[in-house]
């Protein structure tokens, strides 16, 4: 089918067709019975009414097409502006996820080298003291590291403390740990050790339990930001919480391929 030449142009016809009508009736209508009646003062005054009632109607019309054009733009602004906001809290959300999750790192790596260096204690032979003094220099790293990180301040009250108190607690330990080098002046007490290693690796289990949970909480709100920062329909979750495994997303992938055939009209 042949496209029209001008687009539109019966809607165009319809309202000047529609215009015409009003006019006629409300206006040139009344004047024209006016010039023949006896008592014209009526028509006319009809004519003038209607006159204005169109003239009001063309300003409410024109009124209402600039308020439109104004309130587009606006929109569309305050959708940027939105949009932008939206975006902005995203990556401050990333990066303070990113930050967490470095600190659990830092967590895990340096619970492992106190038990590495609690094993090393029990190593004997000619390599016993070079073996601990490895262990012991690991420690010392992952120590260090997990001190640095009192600049990271994040969390509530509660997860500040925590903090605190496993970096201090790792210093007081790793200050035990080093008497059991070789060459040290101060005697190595096993017992000191124990308590000092056994405190200090609580305190890196509860704060990395805490430090999960506020990634979870974030990953939770970025999941909930992302659709509308790349503006995109959210995807479909087929589970809550962490990942449920392959045998049991097989199961849900198959139920949806059942009900999927189900609700399919057969022939």
């Amino acid at each position: 089918m042949r496209e029209p030449t001008w687009p539109g142009i019966a809607t165009a016809v319809a309202l000047l067709w529609i215009f015409a009508t009003v006019a006629w009736l409300g206006i040139a209508g009344p004047i024209w019975h006016a010039t023949n009646s006896a008592s014209p003062d009526a028509w006319i005054g009809f004519a003038g009414n209607a006159l204005a009632a169109l003239v009001a109607l063309l300003a409410a019309i024109v009124a209402g097409i600039a308020a439109y054009r104004t309130v587009v733009p606006m929109q569309r602004q305050l959708s940027e502006l939105i949009h932008q906001n939206n975006s902005a809290h995203y990556e401050r959300l990333r990066q303070r996820a990113a930050d967490v999750v470095d600190l659990a790192m830092l967590i895990e790596r340096a619970n492992a080298d106190l038990e590495v260096f609690d094993r090393s204690l029990s190593l004997a032979g000619l390599g016993a003291h070079e073996g601990r003094q490895t262990a012991f220099e690991r420690l010392e790293a992952s120590i260090i590291a997990v001190n640095s990180s009192r600049r990271l301040v994040w969390g509530d009250e509660n997860a500040q403390s925590l903090l605190r108190y496993y970096a201090d607690n790792c210093l007081r330990a790793a200050t035990v740990a080093r008497t059991g080098l070789l060459g040290s002046r101060t005697p190595f007490s096993r017992d000191e050790w124990k308590t000092a290693k056994e405190i200090a690796f609580q305190g890196g289990v509860a704060l990395y339990a805490r430090s999960r949970l506020e990634v979870d909480m974030i990953s939770k709100e970025v999941a909930a930001l992302e659709p509308t920062v790349f503006r995109r329909q959210p995807l479909s979750q087929l589970w809550q919480g962490d990942y449920p495994g392959p045998d049991k997303l097989a199961a849900m992938y198959a139920g949806m391929v059942d009900i999927a055939k189900a609700k399919t009209p057969r022939s």
